[in-house]
């Protein structure tokens, strides 16, 4: 029966089977320490390295994203400050020009008044021209009439008599 088993082994004695065997799981040992070992090192430490790169770009994303919202809210802020100031100019330009018309009608007030007394001023004298000028000439008629001078009590008179007439 041992000529029919070794026979039956693809014509292999059982010994030469067996060296076979171990021939075959020394090789298998071998190439597990020498290749299996250090490929699964090689695909273990690839995926950390593929692993580290997700997160190192996850973390990217999440800190560009970040200062993205820092950069709008900067922006927004800024947009509300430029506001701030442009109202404030409006406000500080509507309040010069206040301030310019409030001068303009102050001087405007001031140049009708002085107007205003210049021609008062004009007015009197002209009426103080007008009241020597009358003097003047009631004198003149006077003498004329009555043949000598008037004195300053008559003066009193044609001034009494000139101003019945300015009021009258």
């Amino acid at each position: 029966m041992t000529v029919v088993l070794s026979d039956a082994i693809l014509g292999l004695s059982l010994t030469k089977f067996l060296l076979h065997l171990l021939n075959f799981a020394i090789l298998f040992t071998v190439l597990w320490i020498v290749l299996y070992k250090p490929v699964r090192k090689f695909i273990r430490e690839r995926q950390e390295r593929i692993e580290k790169q997700q997160k190192d770009a996850q973390e990217n994303l999440r800190s560009s994203e970040e200062a993205r919202k820092e950069a709008e809210d900067r922006l927004r802020a800024l947009d509300e400050e430029l506001a701030e100031k442009r109202a404030a100019a409006e406000k500080e330009t509507e309040a010069a020009c206040d301030r310019l018309v409030a001068d303009a009608s102050a001087r405007a007030e001031t140049i009708v008044k002085t107007a205003e007394e210049k021609a008062k001023r004009n007015a009197d004298e002209v009426v103080a021209g007008a009241k020597a000028s009358v003097k003047d000439v009631a004198v003149t008629l006077a003498e004329s009439i009555l043949g000598e001078k008037v004195d300053e009590v008559d003066d009193s008179l044609i001034d009494a008599a000139l101003k019945d007439w300015k009021n009258g």
